[in-house]
């Protein structure tokens, strides 16, 4: 007599991105924190990781893609992680650009993850190899702050999510993580860090700092905005006055008779656009 034979354990169904873009952007940040690989966001899903309250209607937005940023030696692991958790890799992008960028695909809901390498590269560079311990899920506030203000051809998008971090925060100097039960503050010593060094980065960010300042009275409230207003003066005001490099200086005596910023390329993958 034949004795039949007994089924093993299942397999567990393969994970699947879920449709809502915030929640699967924690889920990415949560599963591959379970798996050793530390990443953080960035774009307008880690700036909205900063809800510290209410946010005013005009300051909320759909986001089409999440954005991440990873340390430089977690390649490998992080492919793996992003495997598991159900993105498919682009292979020829991320075999030519891996050490500074890679590209995922979440295809049951065409989305694009893109993931930054040690460092946020458009129109300047802003190194953030260093900087992923500062908050649970997202970016510093000064971080994503001086990621959305280092483009020069600005647009609506990032000049809504400024004014939503300067509304959300205090402007305050010190650069240090946030810490359970207290909220997390925009620091200047990060902000003066990067820009200190650097005329063509000074220059980017202030500009498009005043543009921020300009655009709140048109998105939130007339207190609210008088607090953004407030806040983008007080940091202007403190990268005006910190003490500049004599690289700094130099190029500042050449201005803007030559250009100080790179143009950044549109990234295509799943078709939306960042």
């Amino acid at each position: 007599m034949t004795t039949p034979s007994v089924p093993g354990p299942r397999e567990p169904p393969p994970a699947r991105p879920l449709p809502d873009v915030v929640s699967e952007a924690e889920r990415v940040v949560d599963g591959l924190a379970g798996r050793g690989v530390t990443v953080r966001l960035l774009g307008g899903v880690g700036v909205a990781a900063h809800r510290h309250g209410p946010v005013p209607a005009a300051l909320e937005r759909s986001f089409a893609d999440i954005d991440l940023v990873t340390g430089r030696k977690s390649g490998k692991a992080l492919a793996g992680g992003l495997a598991d958790l159900g993105y498919t890799p682009n292979d020829r992008f991320n075999a030519l650009h891996g050490a500074k960028r890679m590209l995922f695909y979440d295809t049951d809901n065409s989305r694009q993850l893109d993931v930054f390498v040690g460092e946020f590269d458009m129109s300047h560079r802003l190194d953030l190899n260093g900087r992923l311990s500062h908050h649970p899920r997202a970016l510093a506030p000064a971080d994503l702050l001086l990621t959305k203000l280092q483009i020069v051809e600005i647009n609506q998008k990032d000049l809504v999510d400024a004014v939503r971090l300067l509304l959300a925060h205090e402007v305050s100097a010190p650069d240090r993580p946030a810490t359970p039960g207290q909220a997390d503050a925009l620091s200047l010593d990060r902000l003066i860090e990067v820009t200190r060094a650097d005329w063509g980065w000074y220059t980017t960010f202030t500009d498009n700092l005043a543009k921020v300042r300009d655009a709140a009275p048109d998105l939130v409230d007339e207190a609210a905005a008088a607090t953004v207003r407030d806040r983008a003066e007080a940091v202007a005001a403190a990268l005006r006055e910190a003490p500049k490099t004599p690289r700094w200086r130099a190029r500042a005596m050449v201005g803007r008779r030559a250009p100080w910023y790179e143009l950044p390329e549109e990234v295509a993958g799943t078709g939306a656009h960042r």
